[in-house]
């Protein structure tokens, strides 16, 4: 048996192994990737089964009403919704806050770190989303967090851009870029919207794109 029948089985509908012109030589190294390159995928295409014109109503509702926020949450998110995250869409003065929590909270009674960088994700993500109006899509390509004090009464979320005037000018092009931000993160004080001591900070990477019925 020669070398290429061991690695290709004979086609029986020609009665012949396959060709093996296009095998690298034998014991070449190829770099990761190499061997089959593909075309770059699409940006995901909104929520299944739900038209863009009606994704870009429901987002835009979302951040006006607590109670469909509570209610598509619980649908498409539920450990979010078991997360207890609550957002204030304010412009002049956003944040978001998340409870003390048993899903938050590790064993000795601190807000775990998982829990933590997942409420920074969605915190950062829901100020990406207000900025924009509701008009774009966008998914997390990078986060990073400095922690600098355990949380013991919740998490109090401060989202800035690192560059205002480089988001401003992006969100109005119409076209897919990234937006760095930079989350400052509170010990949640004993009112809603009251912060704490600063507890820890994080910068984190959103690739953002239009929805095209928003357009």
């Amino acid at each position: 048996m020669d070398e290429s029948s061991a690695i290709y089985p004979p086609d029986k509908s020609s009665g012949a192994g396959r060709s093996t012109a296009a095998l690298p030589p034998k014991g070449a190294f190829l770099p990761w990737g190499a061997a089959a390159e593909k075309a770059p995928r699409a940006p995901a295409a909104g929520i299944p089964g739900i038209a863009p014109r009606l994704e870009y109503w429901i987002c835009r509702e979302v951040m006006k009403r607590r109670w469909l926020h509570n209610v598509m949450t619980f649908l498409m998110m539920p450990l979010t919704w078991k997360l207890g995250i609550r957002i204030n869409y304010q412009p002049d003065d956003f944040y978001a806050e998340v409870p003390h929590r048993r899903i938050n909270k590790n064993y000795y009674g601190t807000i775990g770190g998982a829990a933590l960088l997942a409420n920074l994700e969605l915190a950062a993500g829901a100020y990406v989303n207000m900025r924009s109006g509701a008009r774009h899509r966008l998914v997390c390509r990078n986060v990073s967090y400095r922690f600098m004090l355990p949380s013991t009464n919740g998490l109090h979320f401060r989202v800035e851009p690192i560059d205002e005037a480089l988001l401003e000018q992006s969100l109005g092009t119409g076209k897919s870029f990234n937006a760095d931000l930079k989350v400052t993160v509170y010990s949640r004080g004993k009112r809603a919207g009251q912060q704490g001591s600063r507890i820890g900070r994080g910068e984190i990477r959103f690739h953002v794109w239009p929805i095209a019925a928003a357009q």
